[in-house]
C-alpha cells in the first residue's frame, strides 16, 4: 500500500511535542532530564502522554532528525522560542507515587532509576 504525498510528509516531519515545567532552571541543556511529553501530531493520538528522558538544546537544528519541544509555564504561557529535543529513553507510563501529590517529584525518581 503506497502513502499520500499529505502521510509521506507527515512523517519526515519533526514531531512536535509540549511539556510543562515549573521554572526554566529545570530545562538544563545538553544533559538528560525527565519530562512529561504531551504529543502534539494531528491525529487520533494527538494530546497523548509520554514519560521520557530527554536532551534539549535552544539551536533548532541541533537535533536535525528529532523533535521539537514547546515548554509552557504552569499556568500554561508558552515560551518564545521551542527547543531541539531527541528522546533518550522511555519511562513507564504510570510511575509509583501518590495520586494527585508530586508528579514532578516521582518524574525525577523515575528518571534517575
Amino acid at each position: 500500500m503506497q502513502s499520500s504525498p499529505r502521510e509521506t510528509a507527515m512523517q519526515s516531519a519533526r514531531r512536535v511535542w509540549e511539556t510543562f515545567v515549573r521554572n526554566r532552571e529545570e530545562l538544563k541543556e545538553g544533559i538528560p532530564i525527565p519530562l512529561i511529553l504531551i504529543d502534539l501530531a494531528p491525529g487520533p493520538r494527538k494530546y497523548r502522554l509520554r514519560h521520557a528522558v530527554v536532551v534539549i538544546d535552544r539551536r533548532p537544528d541541533a537535533f536535525p532528525e528529532d523533535e521539537t519541544l514547546w515548554v509552557r509555564t504552569p499556568v500554561g504561557v508558552r515560551l518564545a522560542s521551542p527547543y531541539a529535543m531527541r528522546i533518550v529513553r522511555e519511562l513507564p507510563s504510570e510511575l509509583p507515587g501518590v495520586g494527585y501529590h508530586d508528579v514532578f517529584e516521582a518524574l525525577r525518581i523515575a528518571g534517575n532509576g
